[in-house]
């Protein structure tokens, strides 16, 4: 009898091991596995993103759906990227840009960055990061979920990881523009800017006051500031 009650403690054990197992790789899940080694993305499909765009026809898939040349300029001007609120400027590449990665589970970006410009704090929900400098000096890091900063300065050659949901966010602290190459684990990583996720929606000011210890005043003034995203003055 006791082998028994032993044995069906431990089936039970186990299958809520599983279950909690199941729970967590549901909420953690990267973007699912191609079922074929490529799909290039047939934009005029119009169909609903889901897990991709639909594919256009292999056979008529060449070589330059798998290449991308649109990282070689600047997203603007220097005196443009400047005069940015944050002073910095971003390239983001998507199926939407290029075809030939639809499916794969990346995102890459360029950003560049005036002396003194800022990429805010942000976070991406479901993607890792990697930051690579092309050019210049940048202040970076993340902050982890137990409110720990990791932050570093990258000179050219250098590069960082941001896991997965942290906030992190990049400086340009040198005395030239700064360029970096970013890469990310997602087709969609979601973009999740601070500022403009506590100050844009219409919460009422006194959540806001009492959360960071502020007066009405100073909430007016910070939303009056927005907004923040780039290529917005």
């Amino acid at each position: 009898m006791a082998k028994t009650s032993a044995r069906a403690t431990w089936l039970t054990m186990l299958i809520v091991a599983i279950c909690a197992a199941a729970s967590l790789s549901a909420v953690h899940a990267a973007d699912p596995d191609p079922l074929q080694d490529f799909c290039v993305a047939d934009l005029s499909a119009n169909a609903p993103i889901v897990s991709g765009f639909p594919c256009k026809p292999r056979s008529t898939a060449t070589a330059e759906d798998f290449v991308f040349r649109g990282l070689r300029n600047a997203p603007a001007t220097a005196a443009e990227i400047a005069a940015t609120h944050p002073g910095s400027a971003a390239i983001v590449v998507t199926p939407q840009t290029w075809p030939g990665i639809n499916t794969q589970g990346i995102t890459h970006a360029r950003l560049d960055f005036a002396i003194g410009g800022v990429f805010p704090l942000h976070t991406h929900p479901r993607a890792a990061e990697t930051l690579f400098v092309l050019k210049g000096s940048v202040y970076t890091g993340f902050i982890s979920d137990d409110n720990i900063l990791f932050a570093s300065t990258l000179k050219q050659g250098d590069v960082i990881l941001f896991p997965r949901g942290m906030q992190h966010f990049q400086l340009n602290v040198g005395n030239e523009t700064a360029i970096t190459f970013n890469t990310l684990t997602s087709q969609s990583p979601g973009f999740l800017l601070t500022a403009n996720q506590i100050f844009e929606p219409n919460i009422t000011s006194a959540v806001i006051e009492k959360s960071f210890g502020v007066d009405a005043a100073t909430v007016k003034k910070l939303r009056a500031g927005l907004p923040y995203m780039f290529g917005e003055s």
